[in-house]
This record gives structure tokens, C-alpha cells and sequence, in this order.
């Protein structure tokens, strides 16, 4: 089923160093899929901010998202978004970051272990159960502090761990084990105002499932948030939009009724209506 109000609120241009197409293409590609908006939301690594020369990518990727807006202006909604991740390392420099643009959203995540070491380089089959759940303390203790931190709009892909130590190592996590820490990182966000992102990228994956599962985005609904976006966190052009109709249905079936997308760092609801 297609619906209206087709938003895809995470995606990464080739302005991020692991993405492959230029902001215009994924317009174009957006527009064919039939989508209504979609924000560009390109990784700012704190702790490689220096090193890696994030201002220049960061610079390049609203230039890149505010001309798309203008010249596919009526046909698609385009904005200028960022996907911070490893907040803390540096606070006062993620706080300049945050004021160097009129950002139109906000993603906070955390991408890397306490060693810094990004997880997508990690061989979690190696490590032991233990060494499993004490990092997955660290993590879901860092997304509490984030939570509380309130600067960002919406935490992205909430069990990220998940798509490499299940869906690509096959282990099995019993989210259980957290589930205090994130009841209160739900509560902190739906108290604050802010939201939570339905990630598809993991539909694909040994995980088959969204990020983080639905019945989290229903607990969150529960202790009274509000704001949920859907992202697709596409690095390529033909990702765009990708499971994002699952999610709407899924949405309808348990009771919501709409869909969040920002624009200048402010929530919009929109109606998840379908076409026909």
C-alpha cells in the first residue's frame, strides 16, 4: 500500500565518508520513489571531527541540501539535517557544531565503544558474553545521557548494536537485560519532548526486523512521546525510502495515526494517509 506523507528523515549523501551519491541524485531518486520530504543527515563524528575535516563536510552537506531545496522546490521537501554521534568527547565542540548552521533536524547516536573503536570494525564473535554485556551497558547508559543532554531531536536506531551483533554475527541479545535504562531513556525523551526514529535499515539483515523493534516505539507512546520519525539511513540512491510503507502499516495497525518530520529544528506531524 502507498501512503501520502512518504518522509525519509535519515539519509547520508557522499558527503559522508561511507556514502556513495551526491544530494541531487538522491532528490531525483526520492522523487521517483515517490517520496514528500526527505532530510539529509550526514555523519558528524565527534571524535574524528578534527582529523577527518567534518567542518568541510558538514559545510558542504547543507550548501548541498539548502540548493536542493530550492530547485526541487514544490515537488520534494528537502532538509538540511546532521547525525551527530560520540556527543560527549568533546562537548563544547559538539555544542559549536550544533550553532555553526541552521540545522533543520537533529539525530544523536552512538556509533562507537568506549574505546572510541567504531562497532562496524568490531568482531563480536570473538568476544565473550560478558564482554557483550558490558558494552551494551556502556552503550544503552550513553543514549540515557544523551537523552538527558536534550540538544539533539530525535535518538537514532535505538538497539543500533543489534545490526552487527545479531544481524551480523548471529547473537542472540535479550533486550530484558536493559530494559531499565531504556525506560528511562523513553521517558527522559517523551518528557522532553523530543523523539525516537523507526531505522529500517536492519529489515535486510540477519535481524529482519525494525531499529529498534516496535514494541519499544509503543512503550514510548505509552509514557506519552509523541514525536517518531522514520528513517531509511540510506548510503546509496536505491535505499531511499526503503521499508518505510512496512513501517507505516505496522504504525496503523497498532494505533498511531501520524508521522513526524522536522523542519528548522521543530516537529510537523503529518497524517499517515493512504493513496487509493
Amino acid at each position: 500500500m502507498m501512503y501520502r506523507n512518504f518522509f525519509d528523515s535519515h539519509v547520508h549523501s557522499d558527503n559522508s565518508f561511507d556514502a556513495h551519491h551526491s544530494v541531487m541524485f538522491l532528490c531525483e531518486t526520492a522523487i521517483e520513489k515517490g517520496l514528500a520530504g526527505l532530510c539529509i543527515t550526514d555523519h558528524c563524528e565527534m571524535r574524528e571531527y578534527v582529523q577527518e575535516e567534518y567542518t568541510r563536510c558538514i559545510d558542504q552537506s547543507v550548501f548541498d541540501a539548502e540548493k536542493a531545496a530550492c530547485v526541487f522546490n514544490g515537488r520534494l521537501s528537502v532538509m538540511a539535517g546532521i547525525e551527530l554521534s560520540d556527543i560527549f568527547y568533546d562537548e563544547a565542540l559538539t555544542e559549536s557544531v550544533l550553532a555553526s548552521h541552521h540545522f533543520d533536524f537533529v539525530l544523536a547516536s552512538q556509533h562507537n565503544a568506549s574505546n572510541g573503536e567504531d562497532i562496524y570494525y568490531t568482531h563480536f564473535q570473538e568476544w565473550s558474553s560478558d564482554e557483550i554485556h558490558q558494552y551494551l551497558t556502556f552503550y544503552f547508559e550513553y543514549l540515557a545521557r544523551i537523552a538527558k543532554w536534550n540538544q539533539y531531536d530525535v535518538l537514532a536506531h535505538l538497539t543500533y548494536p543489534l545490526r552487527y551483533i545479531t544481524g551480523n554475527c548471529s547473537i542472540p541479545i535479550d533486550l530484558k537485560k536493559y530494559a531499565d535504562i531504556i525506560e528511562d531513556t523513553l521517558k527522559t525523551v517523551a518528557q522532553n519532548g523530543k523523539g525516537i526514529e523507526i531505522n529500517t535499515s536492519s529489515l535486510d539483515d540477519g535481524i529482519k526486523d525494525f531499529c529498534p523493534p516496535f514494541s519499544i516505539i509503543r512503550r514510548f507512546r505509552e509514557l506519552g512521546g509523541e514525536y517518531i520519525t522514520i528513517g531509511s539511513d540510506a548510503h546509496a540512491a536505491e535505499n531511499i525510502g526503503r521499508g518505510i510503507e512496512k513501517v507505516m502499516e505496522t504504525m496503523v495497525s497498532n494505533g498511531f495515526t501520524h508521522v513526524t518530520f522536522y523542519k528548522q529544528r521543530h516537529p510537523l506531524l503529518f497524517a499517515i494517509e493512504s493513496i487509493g
